[in-house]
């Protein structure tokens, strides 16, 4: 945010900019609306990677501890590249 400033227009409710100039001195009002922005691009980040990690597939453990469950997952991907490699020099 150090970087060069630029104009941006918003429409705001009447009430909202009435509570913001009660809030805010006028030398800081733009500071205070840019960290607000800064702050909820950053809330709406967190919630898309955390809903992404909502839609990763599960993998059974099938009574496994979760090192053995890595283990194997790690093994099959291991697996899969090694195959690729040998088709791709085939």
């Amino acid at each position: 945010m150090n970087d060069h400033k630029e104009r941006a227009a918003f429409t705001i409710s009447k009430a909202l900019k009435a509570e913001l100039e009660d809030v805010v001195p006028a030398s800081k009002r733009s500071r205070f609306v840019e960290q607000a922005i800064a702050d909820a691009l950053l809330r709406e980040a967190r919630k898309r990677a955390l809903d992404a990690l909502d839609t990763l597939p599960s993998y059974g453990t099938k009574g496994e501890d979760s090192v053995d469950v890595l283990r194997r997952i790690r093994q099959g991907r291991d697996s899969e590249i090694a195959l690729r490699h040998r088709v791709a020099a085939a």
